[in-house]
């Protein structure tokens, strides 16, 4: 009989303790960081919005149209299917052409872009759309209407001239803005046959050169807009329209907001972002502090091997957008002699002067590597204390990851006229990467660093 009684007490108590550790949360005083604001459109009411398309009436786009031997035309085939496209992203789709002014198309004169006649002009040539392509007039409607999805058909093909000055300024302007109302642009290259002449080639004398022995030549479809509509669009045509090798196209996602979202917002850290303390802990329980604050609690000995943490990227960056370059972590570190929960004191946790903890966080295709305690060693710290450690991981800067994608399709002007003399049969766009930096360049002037996560390691450690 009293040895049961004293079974009960003893599970009373262990119960109780229960209680008080998971009332007492065993942690110092902070406040932690606000999260930032990741500006990333979420109007999902598609019913109402309007899709505008731009096609380049420029002269060089008709080689599109003309079938070359022995090349799959993608420009006719995809050109066909994007009035359907655009009519499953919004409600009512307006055509135009543009050039050196906006023409409005009717439906019924839509079949007529992949024809040649499309690209030719009757009239004296300086009345004709077809002797220019300025690009950034789309860019400056999207702007006025941010609402609407803007899908522009170009080659892309734009000297140095057009990329300085006042007329880089009407490009980069409407951008800027497009951009702080957290609207993405995403940018599909397609390889495509070509069977015509590509005018306003840049020489070494000054002036410019055609080119009419090209067989393939890329093209460019531009979706300004909210990035689950410009996904949609590049998804219908990778389904559609290209092999599963992916060699037919290139894409990109040029956003001042590449990271894709505060990962405690949705309680995303788990377990599993730092496996190898599940394993290796003597004690171990995770949890989130305040619905807030995840929280990993462990007893551990001391080491020389510092605390792997991870997280999978799919979950932290925008598929196909620039990245993150370089990251921050905010360290704060706490110790209490007393290393019973049930015991501390509010007074008994010291914060330590140290910052520099943890390794810089590291990117790679698949995952964010931090090694927790690397630059301050377990074995470095005193053993028989508990310790709490919050760490705070910013996106700091961009990447440029779109530069690398689209390197092999471009061609300078400096190296315009030497490319073109080697009578290549794939013919690369002019300033294609000069045009990406400038894209690249306006999206991280928005960019603001931004909080990823938040968590915190309590931590009694051993001998």
């Amino acid at each position: 009989m009293i040895k049961n009684l004293l079974k009960l007490i003893f599970i009373a108590n262990i119960f109780l303790f229960t209680i008080v550790e998971a009332r007492d949360n065993c942690s110092p005083e902070f406040n932690l960081a606000k999260p930032s604001s990741i500006a990333q459109s979420t109007d999902s009411d598609s019913d109402k919005k309007s899709t505008f398309i731009y096609f380049d009436q420029s002269l060089s786009m008709q080689g599109y149209t003309i079938d070359q031997p022995g090349q799959e035309n993608l420009y006719v085939n995809i050109i066909d299917d994007l009035q359907q496209i655009a009519e499953n992203i919004g409600s009512k789709t307006y055509y135009h052409s543009f050039g050196k002014s906006i023409i409005p198309l009717k439906e019924n004169k839509i079949s007529q872009v992949i024809k040649p006649i499309f690209y030719k002009c009757k009239g004296p040539a300086v009345n004709c759309n077809n002797q220019e392509s300025k690009i950034h007039l789309p860019f400056k409607i999207s702007k006025a209407n941010p609402n609407g999805t803007y899908i522009i058909v170009t080659d892309l093909f734009l000297s140095s001239k057009q990329l300085v000055g006042g007329t880089l300024n009407q490009l980069t302007k409407p951008l800027k803005s497009i951009l702080k109302k957290g609207k993405s642009v995403g940018i599909i290259g397609v390889m495509s046959s070509f069977n015509g002449t590509i005018y306003d080639i840049p020489s070494r004398a000054g002036g410019t050169i055609s080119y009419t022995d090209a067989k393939k030549r890329p093209f460019y479809i531009i979706v300004i807009g909210d990035q689950k509509e410009i996904n949609q669009v590049k998804k219908n045509l990778v389904e559609q329209h290209f092999n599963v090798t992916g060699d037919q196209y290139k894409y990109t996602l040029i956003t001042s907001s590449p990271i894709l979202q505060y990962l405690n917002q949705n309680k995303l850290i788990t377990e599993n972002n730092i496996s190898s303390i599940v394993t290796k802990a003597e004690i171990f329980k995770f949890e989130y502090l305040n619905e807030t604050l995840p929280v990993y609690k462990f007893d551990i000995k001391k080491t020389k091997k510092s605390i792997k943490f991870k997280i999978n990227r799919p979950d932290i960056i925008v598929d196909n957008s620039n990245g993150v370059s370089a990251f921050r972590i905010d360290n704060s570190l706490w110790s209490s002699k007393e290393v019973r929960c049930s015991k501390i004191k509010e007074d008994d946790w010291k914060k330590d002067k140290r910052v520099d903890i943890s390794g810089e966080p590291k990117l790679n295709k698949q995952e964010l590597n931090i090694a927790m305690f690397s630059e301050l060693p377990l074995n470095k710290i005193f053993w028989g204390r508990r310790y709490f450690y919050l760490m705070e991981i910013y996106a700091e800067k961009p990447g440029n990851l779109s530069e690398e994608t689209f390197k092999e399709w471009s061609i300078r002007d400096s190296e315009a006229e030497e490319f073109t003399a080697g009578n290549p049969v794939e013919f690369k766009t002019l300033n294609l990467i000069k045009i990406i930096k400038i894209l690249n360049s306006v999206a991280n002037n928005e960019f603001q660093p931004t909080l990823i996560a938040s968590l915190a390691l309590n931590f009694n450690l051993l001998k």
